[in-house]
């Protein structure tokens, strides 16, 4: 739970000391979205969709397109669709859904047309490719008394997996309106996040003392893979290195699945305290301790195609005072980094980071003014997703060409918040370029969800008729990581 939160567009555009050529640094948007906007969602056309946010209008959508070349900086907007009557949310689940592509799927919400309410609404999108989005409504799991500001993930086998707030209950969803109930977690769900691991399991760290768990005060959670039509069932994981979630408000920061060999993921506290966890041994180890006293108190964090991870820190509490960081895993090592113009004025809680095609990161804060992240260069070795097998040619207007290759989702969620966010970006997308212009592909209908290393997949694609004739090359991005590029005729 957070305080009710309304932050004014900013309209001061901060100049960064630094190379522009040599280091990070911020842009705003040429085209400011007209709107105070938050959660953001990357569609499978190269688009980013994105929701109008608490001093305005919740119940509208915005899409923001890039320009010809893929800048997103450069980027105009339309209408995302507008929810159906009555649901109007504040801190909600959010995915794109396996299978289509074109799916979007909202639930819950803590507030609803302001009022904390821990709503069971939800909505279901079709986005058209390139096109408008329109919603619909869907019904909770049956016997769901609260959805609120619960967390969400695609699992490695394309299922969504929905938690309740305010209970150990879960759902999976199974089509419109349509849901199973699934194992419950072992203790209370409220102010968690779920991680997709590259085994398949889900790790939870837990924002409750855990009686199911030593009652520890730093217990976490796994839930095993889905085994055919047997869903995976939670049990009790390793034990953090020192308790993250604050006993006031029982808030924690996200817990960011890297690239990294040995510190497989972070977990940021709304202590000052941070832990690492390890894949091949299940169990955690010291992170770094947060400069200046800075938390995680509900916060955002997304990983840069470099290796290091983005994060948007604070003073404990829902107080101003964010400061930006950049956690390295090659060295177990934090250390702060420059700010956009609405810090340290904001409280860490209205942020949202979300990674893009481009290798940058887009942050929102409930104001007007959106910005982008450009990292230092550089991607590691490994991370690209790998094209072995793709038609030579194409016509445009034709739909469902196959691509073939492996780890096309990329190798992590990417963004995290925790509780109150979901902007996983863990899917194929497609573009070709000619000279400088960019066109985006269609993606859907991949047939596994799995983000493990070297995983072997596939994914369609449709290609717009507007793309004209000629000679391109192709890439495949996920995550911000493109692949190599090969060589496409249009014809």
């Amino acid at each position: 739970m957070r305080l009710l939160q309304v932050v004014g567009t900013s309209v001061v555009v901060c100049v960064l000391g630094v190379s522009l050529a040599s280091a990070q640094f911020w842009t705003p948007l040429n085209n400011p979205p007209g709107a105070n906007v938050g959660v953001m969602i990357q569609l499978r056309d190269g688009r980013i969709l994105v929701h109008e946010e608490q001093s305005g209008n919740s119940q509208n959508w915005h899409i923001l397109t890039p320009d010809s070349t893929g800048s997103y900086v450069n980027g105009t907007w339309s209408s995302g669709g507008t929810l159906p009557a009555g649901y109007s949310p504040w801190y909600f689940s959010s995915q794109v859904l396996f299978g289509s592509g074109k799916n979007v799927l909202v639930e819950g919400g803590e507030y609803n047309f302001g009022s904390a309410v821990w709503t069971t609404l939800g909505a279901l999108a079709t986005c058209i490719p390139f096109g408008p989005c329109t919603w619909a409504s869907n019904t909770p799991p049956s016997g769901w008394a609260k959805i609120g500001d619960a967390q969400s993930v695609i699992l490695s086998n394309g299922k969504y997996l929905q938690a309740s707030c305010c209970s150990a209950l879960t759902a999976e969803f199974k089509a419109k309106n349509t849901w199973v109930l699934s194992t419950n977690t072992t203790n209370y769900n409220d102010e968690q996040g779920f991680t997709l691991l590259p085994n398949g399991r889900v790790l939870m760290v837990d924002a409750w003392q855990n009686p199911a768990c030593g009652n520890s005060t730093m217990a976490t959670e796994l839930r095993s893979k889905d085994i055919g039509t047997t869903m995976g069932t939670w049990s009790c994981g390793p034990n953090t290195t020192a308790q993250l979630w604050d006993n006031s408000g029982h808030e924690l920061g996200p817990v960011v699945l890297t690239y990294d060999s040995v510190n497989n993921a972070i977990a940021f506290g709304a202590t000052n305290n941070t832990s690492i966890y390890h894949i091949s041994s299940n169990s955690f180890t010291v992170g770094p301790t947060p400069p200046s006293g800075l938390t995680a108190y509900d916060a955002p964090a997304s990983l840069e195609p470099n290796g290091n991870v983005l994060a948007m820190l604070g003073p404990s509490g829902f107080g101003a005072g964010c400061q930006f960081v950049e956690y390295t895993p090659a060295t177990n090592t934090m250390a702060t980094t420059v700010n956009p113009t609405d810090c340290p004025a904001d409280p860490s809680f209205v942020g949202h980071l979300m990674i893009l095609p481009t290798g940058q990161t887009m942050f929102t804060d409930f104001s007007g003014l959106v910005e982008i992240y450009t990292p230092a260069p550089g991607n590691i070795s490994g991370t690209a997703p790998i094209i072995t097998s793709y038609p030579a040619s194409v016509t445009p207007g034709v739909t469902n060409y196959v691509l073939k290759g492996k780890q096309l989702n990329g190798l992590t969620q990417n963004n995290a918040y925790g509780d109150d966010y979901q902007g996983d970006t863990d899917y194929p997308l497609i573009y070709v370029t000619n000279g400088n212009q960019v066109y985006w592909f269609f993606t859907h209908g991949d047939n596994t969800h799995a983000i493990y290393k070297g995983v072997p997949m596939a994914t369609h694609f449709d290609v717009p008729s507007t793309v004209p004739p000629g000679n391109y090359t192709l890439y495949v991005v996920a995550n911000g990581v493109k692949s190599t590029g090969v060589a496409i005729t249009v014809i």
